[in-house]
């Protein structure tokens, strides 16, 4: 949840309080996570100030990410980038613990390079992969949770560009051991987003976790019974219990990739990745259910999102204190101080 204003904020802590039956438990048992990304170069502005506030208040946990370009609006070079950014970030998460000590946060990175030829923020590129791993390696030394991102790309299309950018910046920001990794589903530079490349991602962050898992070297995995067994009675390995045993352990069974014959693979209808992983999509959204709310708390939502639609923009002016206001305002029916 974007920390865009404390209006907005504060429409979201009391919407969640509205399911989660009370601000008390909201604060007790936090449901939000709020994101904040700080102005490079080295602002902190007001209006995402004010939701900021209202975030760490309620002790909901809170997202710290610069995203800095590379060549614009931080300097050209990495390490000057991650000089920067790691000012911005750690002023913001020293705010939230003066606001309220113990608020839970993560050290984030959505820091890029600008392009050269065009100064469009390449999220796609190598640089920004290394960023997000020196990003990591920076929130480890301060022994805060990360967030990095990844299945990031530049591509506008389903192409070849597309996958091995998202590969590559999710692998990099998994193997960095970043906490929390967002981004999943998106392309053209974050400003779109397609279900078909969720559902691949999902298979994809599958693979890295099982590439992250390395190979285990005991006793049981050097098999060198099995391989003696093989060897001296006449047996294949697709005959052993230990086969069996290991077969979920050892190997990642993907859903999406086919690994078929070319000549099955036509006989089953020529399919490529973003036709299979449609059809999972439209599987989903015929099977899945609703959140499943009481038609009370259903009434409420609707009674708030009413109170919402009725603001105008000067409403949104005081409330955010734009206009110097002083003291508790109270507009449509939200109290902000």
């Amino acid at each position: 949840m974007a920390c865009y204003g404390k209006t907005a904020s504060q429409d979201m802590i009391n919407l969640v309080s509205i399911i989660v039956d009370g601000e008390e438990e909201l604060i007790k048992k936090p449901r939000l996570l709020g994101v904040y990304n700080p102005t490079s170069p080295l602002l902190q502005t007001k209006i995402l100030l004010n939701g900021l506030f209202i975030f760490a208040k309620y002790n909901q946990p809170l997202l710290i990410s610069s995203a800095a370009s590379a060549g614009s609006t931080s300097p050209v070079t990495l390490a000057g980038t991650l000089v920067q950014t790691n000012m911005e970030v750690l002023s913001a998460i020293v705010l939230t613990q003066l606001i309220n000590p113990g608020t839970p946060v993560l050290y984030g990175s959505t820091n890029t390079i600008m392009d050269p030829t065009n100064g469009n923020p390449a999220y796609g590129s190598i640089e920004f992969s290394l960023i997000t791993i020196a990003s990591a390696q920076l929130a480890h030394y301060y022994n805060i949770p990360s967030k990095g991102s990844g299945a990031l790309t530049d591509s506008k299309c389903f192409d070849v560009q597309n996958g091995f950018e998202r590969f590559m910046t999710l692998y990099c920001a998994a193997s960095a051991g970043h906490n929390f990794i967002t981004c999943a589903g998106t392309y053209e530079t974050l400003l779109s987003e397609s279900f078909e490349l969720l559902i691949i991602d999902d298979e994809m962050a599958g693979i890295i976790k099982r590439g992250l898992k390395g190979i285990s070297v005991t006793k049981e995995t050097l098999a060198l019974d099995q391989i003696r067994k093989v060897a001296t009675e006449k047996k294949n390995y697709l005959m052993l219990k230990h086969t069996v045993k290991n077969t979920r352990k050892e190997i990642f069974v993907p859903k999406l990739v086919n690994r078929e014959k070319r000549g099955i693979w036509r006989k089953n209808g020529a399919k490529d990745i973003i036709t299979v992983a449609k059809e999972r999509v439209d599987e989903i959204l015929e099977t899945q259910k609703g959140p499943d709310l009481s038609s009370n708390i259903e009434k409420q939502i609707a009674k708030y999102t009413q109170i919402v639609t009725s603001r105008s923009l000067e409403d949104y002016i005081k409330l955010e204190g734009i206009d110097n206001s002083k003291g508790t305002i109270d507009v449509a029916g939200v109290k902000i101080e």
